[in-house]
């Protein structure tokens, strides 16, 4: 009994050996397929990233060239334009040059003249004095000239006052009849009485009320710009004179 049971026993391991060796075999070569696949995986994927790099080297090269060009066409028209541009400022420069040299000799060749007629023709105002203390009309007797506003009778009382320049006109308020008058010489107070002359512009004016900084004050001294409340239209630039007796 017991060598038929051995016997047995060898029969079964001895089947079983070549299955196990088959099913060795078989694993083995599932892995060596697994390695060879996993090895020409990585082959083709070694072959096909240099030229992935290389087209995107490419687009990356033809890109740049893009760029450079489109930079080269914004830059060539803002040549251009400064190029223009420096043409012109050199064209006023030399024209803004030119202005003043000739305004410098036509202002010498007519400071001559003009000196010698003012020298022999006497200041407007002074005509005007002497024509009121003559008592005949102002323009018609001094010989002024007839684009000249025609003189509005003195104030009684002030025929033989001298007047004196202390001022100009330098800003006119219409909506409350006042003007800026700018001191150089002289003194203003309340009660003088001022003549007001341009080339429209030609009436006397009681002084009521002087204003310096919205503050009332008696008298204003050269170098201030005060206030005074006038009766008629005045401009800028129409000077002012103080009669005194």
């Amino acid at each position: 009994m017991a060598a038929r049971k051995k016997t047995a026993r060898r029969k079964k391991t001895a089947r079983k050996k070549p299955a196990r060796k088959k099913k060795a075999g078989r694993r083995k070569a599932a892995r060596k397929k697994a390695a060879r696949k996993k090895k020409a995986g990585r082959r083709k994927a070694a072959r096909k990233k240099p030229a992935r790099r290389k087209k995107t080297a490419r687009k990356k090269t033809a890109r740049k060239k893009k760029a450079g060009r489109r930079k080269a066409a914004r830059k060539k028209p803002a040549r251009r334009k400064k190029t223009a541009r420096k043409k012109k400022a050199a064209g006023r420069k030399a024209a803004g040059k030119k202005a003043p040299a000739a305004k410098k000799a036509a202002g010498k060749k007519a400071a001559a003249p003009a000196a010698a007629r003012a020298a022999a023709k006497p200041s407007a105002e002074l005509q005007l004095v002497r024509a009121a203390s003559a008592g005949s009309a102002p323009a018609a007797s001094a010989g002024v000239s007839a684009s000249a506003p025609a003189a509005t009778p003195r104030p009684s009382g002030l025929a033989g006052a001298t007047p004196q320049r202390i001022g100009i006109v330098t800003h006119y308020y219409p909506h409350v009849d006042a003007c800026v008058v700018r001191i150089d010489s002289g003194e203003l107070r309340v009660g003088d009485t001022l003549h007001i002359r341009g080339h429209t512009t030609d009436f006397y004016q009681r002084v009521e009320r002087i204003e310096l900084e919205h503050q009332s004050v008696s008298a204003a001294r050269p170098g201030q710009s005060v206030g005074v409340h006038v009766s008629q239209r005045v401009r800028e630039h129409d000077t002012v004179y103080r009669l005194t007796s």
